[in-house]
């Protein structure tokens, strides 16, 4: 029997304009993935990227993505994240953090990356409340991602 090896993209979302946007949900993201996928490497690259690609996780407020991927197609998926300028006519930049053959080492990395992150929009002013909030948001982020244990 072949086991099907995946591989866990930790993604994080850099929107040029500084604003979230909680409007995009994980179909939208995986459909903006496929459509670059189909630009970049045709029609058989797409075929390829239909059964292998689910987003895990994804957080809109500090735009981070678990995306798990087949192993024979990751750089290409990595490559075509990379090219990808424009979501729903907003710029953005989508740069790929961390890959892990196991979604706990993915959920670590991203755990400590959300951690981060909502410490810096507090401290910007772009998320409201204090330490508490933080903390809260911190605890309800780490807590998805657990769950997310098969």
């Amino acid at each position: 029997m072949v086991r099907f090896k995946n591989r866990y993209l930790l993604c994080e979302f850099n929107w040029h304009d500084g604003r979230v946007d909680e409007t995009l949900t994980e179909l939208a993201v995986i459909s903006v993935f496929r459509n670059e996928f189909a630009l970049n490497f045709g029609d058989v690259g797409s075929g390829a990227f239909m059964g292998s690609v689910n987003v895990k996780y994804w957080n809109p407020v500090c735009g981070i993505a678990v995306v798990r991927v087949g192993r024979d197609i990751y750089r290409k998926l990595w490559a075509s994240m990379t090219l990808l300028r424009e979501i729903k006519g907003r710029s953005v930049a989508v740069r790929v953090l961390h890959v892990g053959s196991t979604l706990r080492s993915s959920q670590n990395a991203s755990i400590e990356r959300i951690e981060s992150k909502y410490e810096k929009l507090t401290r910007r002013g772009v998320m409201p409340g204090g330490a508490r909030a933080v903390s809260k948001n911190k605890t309800d982020a780490a807590r998805v991602i657990h769950a997310l244990q098969p």
